[in-house]
């Protein structure tokens, strides 16, 4: 059992403050258990603050308690229903939890709350693009992409959709300015390496793929497609050896052979 100090009481509100400035140390420090006894501590001195439900909410997430996490975040937005944040908190668990109609729901209120909020877009856009409504998702990415030109991750996710679209180059197009904005991360090679071998282009997917496993040397499906571009260039030697070192990362994908 978890034990902490009680703050002296004075039967005033002032006492919920402390116990929520106490809370936010310990969660800084990653001390999730103290954080949440003082939250709790704070919503039982005043249970109409909608800030105390909310951190706690943080806590539970922090811990993986994602169900009373959502619960305290709903309790936040029952108690102020102009939280943005605790909609996009609750949001964000909805999504991983593969709730997608849900978190499209929530970040649709964040949008409402505060327009400009990229990443609500952004997120919004996962969520769509996660049940296969790309052109929703685009749509979203490239709102996104207005706001925080700047953001590299959500021109990989506007990319992925078009490729799951078809549209090959539109995807090229959202993976290199993704590469210029992060030229360190493998997955947006391996990615722009996967766009060119759906167009047969496969001495630029292998330049690609190559790329990819020169910054993630562990990357066994950058060495999977690339033995099968080699494959498909006649390569059979250099296929083999790519697939067998992909077996060797990952023992699945040597039953994909």
């Amino acid at each position: 059992m978890v034990e902490f100090n009680e703050l002296e009481p004075t039967g005033d509100l002032g006492d919920a403050a402390a116990y929520r400035d106490r809370g936010r140390d310990h969660l800084s420090k990653g001390e999730y258990e103290l954080a949440i006894a003082d939250y709790s501590q704070s919503i039982a001195l005043d249970p109409g603050n909608a800030i105390a439900y909310y951190l706690r909410g943080n806590a539970y997430l922090d811990k993986g308690e994602y169900e009373l996490a959502i619960a305290d975040f709903s309790q936040a937005i029952a108690l102020d229903p102009q939280d943005a944040e605790s909609y996009y908190d609750r949001g964000s668990i909805y999504l991983d939890k593969g709730e997608y109609d849900s978190a499209i729901a929530d970040f649709s209120q964040v949008i409402d709350l505060d327009p400009d909020d990229a990443f609500a877009y952004s997120d919004r856009g996962g969520s769509f693009a996660s049940k296969g409504e790309y052109d929703l998702a685009i749509a979203d990415f490239s709102r996104a992409i207005a706001l925080n030109p700047s953001e590299a991750t959500t021109y990989i996710y506007r990319g992925n959709a078009y490729q799951n679209k078809g549209d090959h180059d539109l995807a090229i197009a959202d993976y290199s300015q993704a590469i210029v904005l992060d030229p360190g991360d493998a997955d947006t090679y391996h990615n722009r390496g996967l766009a060119f071998a759906s167009e047969e282009k496969y001495d630029l997917a292998i330049a690609y793929y190559s790329l990819a496993i020169a910054l993630d040397l562990d990357d066994g499906l950058a060495y999977y497609y690339r033995g099968l571009a080699y494959r498909e260039l006649g390569n059979e030697a250099q296929a083999d050896a790519d697939e067998e070192r992909a077996a060797e990362l990952n023992p699945e994908l040597g039953n994909q052979q």
